[in-house]
């Protein structure tokens, strides 16, 4: 999980929980934030509109009276006639009617998707209340999603000033803070996982920006230590084994793994340990994990070719053979089978030729040409036809040539390292 998809997953995250479905729709997509294009002043230039001309004309109305009309217009959703009256009391006023006014006219323009006047809104309702948080919302919302992120960072910080447990927030906030290039980044996603310590998710996201902010393996010194001081946590050594993996700390993931393990293991925990184990070339542990994995998933092809696999590092043929099969058993006509099946015949040359004692007989040539073969049977899978076609092509100079065919006429396979083929 990579800091792309970091900015992905906070993305979406961000839509849960907002209650203004309809206006999101409008503003948010799946695709990543736009970058900043240019520095530009955060406020606009120009924040009149139509309605200031009643700044010089006498109300006539009580403004509770014209507060009233608005309020009805915008309960009642005729956003059209509201406006007037809000923007007349949000101008004319100073009490408690302006600041209602000035959320109903942000919201109303945020609900009919109009950018551009909801800022407006915003900036001219924030200059005389900088405490109503949702004109930070919006502006914040609306600043990224124009490509001038660090204009929204301002108006996130007071909301989560405001609201220090809204994960929400927090989430946005160390998101915009990473796109800034700011170590700050790291604090804010620090409270994130606080308020969320089961959230895995949360967590490498966290690990990913304390290696990008403070250099690659730090968040591996990070989670052991963490790990350290709760020695029964299964997630946290979890997290412990997952950063020792891949900073390619493999015996050093054994331990939180071997914890993570004895309580409920998932497939995941055991391909962890199977990872561990393939690089430290301990085939045989690796064997045993995928087995148990298999239990499982018993129809997993996939977890069969890579057992094949192991057993083909243990130069133990016929077993990888017998796995191959029972993989083409659950998928038939599984075009990786037959890429692994070739594999395995071309990794038993030489293997064969040792113990023949370095000797090469045209006998090798014969089992090369089987691996082809098997090649030939792979490129009926489309999805596996280019490689097959690249694997018989790295064998077409070690199979035998019409010439071999005619000195070698009638030979075949005979050496007791090959009988496995059969």
């Amino acid at each position: 999980m990579k800091l792309r998809k970091f900015r992905v997953v906070y993305a979406l995250l961000f839509l849960i929980g907002l209650f203004v479905s309809q206006a999101l729709a409008q503003f948010e997509d799946d695709d990543e934030f736009q970058e900043e294009k240019t520095e530009q002043n955060c406020i606009p230039e120009n924040l009149t509109t139509p309605y200031d001309s009643v700044a010089n004309k006498e109300l006539q109305d009580d403004i509770r009276l014209v507060f009233n009309f608005g309020y009805e217009y915008y309960k009642n959703k005729n956003y059209k006639a509201a406006l007037p009256y809000l923007w007349t009391v949000f101008i004319k006023d100073s009490s408690k009617y302006a600041r209602s006014s000035i959320r109903k006219i942000a919201d109303i323009y945020f609900r009919e998707g109009k950018a551009d006047s909801t800022l407006i809104a915003c900036y001219r309702g924030l200059e005389r209340f900088p405490e109503i948080m949702i004109l930070h919302h919006y502006a914040g919302l609306l600043e990224e999603k124009s490509g001038k992120f660090r204009c929204a960072i301002p108006h996130y910080e007071k909301l989560v000033e405001k609201d220090s447990t809204n994960i929400n927030y927090l989430k946005k906030l160390a998101f915009l803070y990473y796109k800034d290039d700011n170590e700050k980044a790291i604090h804010i996603q620090e409270k994130v996982v606080a308020l969320a310590p089961n959230d895995a998710e949360q967590r490498d996201m966290l690990a990913e920006l304390i290696d990008y902010f403070l250099g690659a393996g730090e968040s591996l010194t990070n989670r052991k230590e963490i790990y350290l001081n709760n020695p029964d946590n299964v997630e946290y050594a979890r997290d412990y084994a997952i950063a020792a993996v891949q900073n390619g700390k493999y015996e050093e993931a054994l331990k939180p793994l071997a914890l993570v393990l004895s309580k409920k293991p998932t497939d995941k925990d055991y391909l962890l340990r199977v990872e561990a184990y393939e690089n430290l070339e301990q085939n045989a542990k690796a064997i045993a994990d995928l087995k148990e994995v298999l239990k499982l998933k018993p129809d997993n092809a996939d977890i069969m070719l890579r057992i094949a696999n192991n057993y083909k590092l243990l130069n133990s043929f016929s077993k990888a053979k017998y796995w191959i099969g029972k993989a083409l058993s659950v998928k038939p006509g599984y075009g990786k089978a037959y890429i692994v099946w070739g594999e395995l015949i071309e990794a038993s040359v030489p293997y064969c030729q040792e113990q023949k004692k370095g000797k090469k007989k045209y006998e090798d040539k014969l089992v090369y040409l089987e691996a082809y073969k098997i090649y030939e049977k792979a490129k009926r899978d489309p999805a596996y036809r280019s490689k097959a076609k690249t694997k018989q092509s790295y064998l077409q100079n070690l199979i035998p040539t019409e010439e071999d065919k005619f000195m070698h006429k009638g030979e075949k396979i005979k050496s007791s390292c090959y009988k496995w083929l059969k």
